[in-house]
């Protein structure tokens, strides 16, 4: 697993050193020659976001959830394509909340390609797969990494190294002082749900309006 866990003690060199690490495998998948398909179902959270964001498309159920509920209490993402899939507003939506949002609505604000029915999903990404098998190598990658480099004039290379940076500082804060104090008097379940419940279903909805009872779940029309 790419994505680590650090502990609040060490939230200074240790740590930056650490996610630096973890950040520099992550963007492997980003730099490297062949295309990457990220074919997502279940729930694509946390570490699962900093790998499929990495990769060149994004396939996903239509009723998977995606998202980094740690945003809430564990710092900042240590990786950070975000922005660069689903714009700014949407990201500042979806990390100043931890929310999440399901497959077919991750295609609505762009942070996937589509969604597909969960049971099509495989043969979805292979036959694209199979599409791009079809093309030369070399070819695959000067159209691969002329698309790279435009992200990198926008400075998608260089907020990687900066996001890992910007977790340890996250580290530091309040919150996640209070959250390592949680796991380790009540574990990492408890602490967990106390964090999440207070969120209710913690999904965030593009295209219908948010309207919630008492407990934070959607109230469907």
């Amino acid at each position: 697993m790419v994505y680590q866990q650090i502990s609040v003690e060490h939230a200074d060199g240790r740590c930056r050193i650490t996610l630096d690490r973890a950040s520099r495998r992550i963007r492997t998948i980003f730099e490297m020659h062949k295309p990457a398909i990220a074919q997502v179902h279940g729930h694509c959270l946390v570490g699962g976001t900093d790998l499929a964001l990495a990769c060149d498309i994004v396939i996903a159920a239509d009723d998977a959830k995606i998202g980094f509920p740690p945003a809430r209490n564990l710092g900042a993402l240590p990786n950070n394509f975000w922005v660069y899939h689903c714009g700014p507003q949407w990201a500042k939506r979806l990390l100043l909340t931890g929310d999440s949002v399901t497959g077919a609505d991750a295609q609505e604000i762009g942070l996937v390609l589509k969604p597909v029915p969960a049971d099509l999903l495989e043969a979805e990404v292979e036959q694209l797969a199979d599409r791009m098998a079809l093309i030369d190598p070399d070819l695959l990658s000067a159209n691969k990494r002329v698309v790279n480099l435009a992200m990198e004039l926008m400075g998608a290379q260089t907020l990687q190294r900066l996001a890992a940076e910007n977790d340890a500082r996250g580290h530091r804060a309040p919150g996640t002082k209070a959250y390592f104090a949680a796991v380790r008097e009540k574990g990492l379940k408890q602490a967990f749900r106390e964090r999440d419940g207070l969120f209710g279903d913690s999904l965030a909805q593009a295209r219908r309006p948010e309207i919630r009872d008492e407990k934070g779940f959607l109230i469907e029309d």
